[in-house]
């Protein structure tokens, strides 16, 4: 039996990382740092939630604009290597924190579906990520991960898989949402919409979505992994959202979105319409 599957998931991944993708990357860092611009004041307290090895995260340009950045993940090596390639007049700023966000959650759920059974528990703990209280948390293309690269490892038939994200992975990813929104204000949602590569299609091309020809909404993104939805039932409203490609390999494209949330009672309180 396999005790931490979403930890060894993570962890087999990170392994594979190229040199090379940091820099085809750089037009997704270029993209996400436009929207983080916007919203991450000179000296915040940041998190970054799934920040891994960091090759898809501006991390010099968020650690030379906030005060402090935390760097959260189910390992801790990647990241840790990441901010060691940092100048040194900014390390300092960077700190390290090994967690599952899920509270355990994702591993049980797996479990039980290598048993074939039920998971004793699939909530995810409300109290704050980290260090506690946040001015930005940053969540960083992690919500389609949650289970399905564990669900994947494990060796269960694709259908088992579907089943396990369709019962399972919505109310999983709902509690991850909450869970960023007790720990700031102001939380900044970076998931990946929709991709394209050899026999998985979506009916319009990327650009058509960039360009806005292509309605985002007509389109089914990862199963079990609503953002909006999740957002909605949380209480959250988007008050700014971003699109962008994400050159993930060769022949390899996702859709992102960026979605930066704000509670609504917070809304009104401060008399925004």
């Amino acid at each position: 039996m396999i005790s931490r599957p979403a930890r060894d998931a993570n962890l087999a991944r990170n392994r594979l990382a190229k040199a090379s993708r940091a820099e085809q990357w750089r037009p997704a860092r270029d993209a996400l740092w436009a929207l983080l611009d916007r919203h991450v004041r000179p000296g915040a307290a940041v998190a970054v939630v799934g920040a891994g090895n960091a090759h898809d995260l501006p991390l010099t340009r968020l650690l030379a604009r906030a005060g402090t950045v935390d760097l959260i993940d189910l390992s801790a090596g990647p990241s840790r290597r990441a901010l060691r390639g940092e100048p040194a007049a900014l390390r300092g700023r960077g700190r390290v924190v090994r967690s599952d966000v899920t509270g355990g959650a994702a591993d049980r759920i797996v479990s039980a579906a290598l048993r074939g059974g039920a998971p004793r528990n699939v909530t995810v703990p409300r109290q704050p990520v980290g260090a506690g209280r946040y001015d930005v948390v940053v969540g960083d293309l992690f919500y389609s991960q949650l289970l399905y690269p564990a669900l994947l490892d494990a060796g269960l038939a694709s259908h088992r898989i579907g089943a396990a994200l369709d019962e399972h992975g919505q109310t999983l990813c709902d509690g991850v949402v909450a869970r960023l929104h007790a720990s700031a204000e102001l939380v900044i949602h970076v998931h990946d919409r929709l991709g394209w590569w050899d026999g998985n299609a979506p009916p319009m091309p990327i650009e058509a979505f960039l360009t806005g020809d292509a309605e985002l909404a007509d389109a089914r993104g990862p199963r079990g992994c609503d953002i909006p939805g999740a957002l909605s039932r949380c209480g959250q409203r988007v008050a700014d959202r971003a699109l962008w490609r994400w050159p993930f390999a060769d022949g390899v494209d996702y859709l992102v979105e960026g979605l930066v949330a704000i509670s609504v009672l917070q809304d009104e309180s401060h008399g925004t319409p």
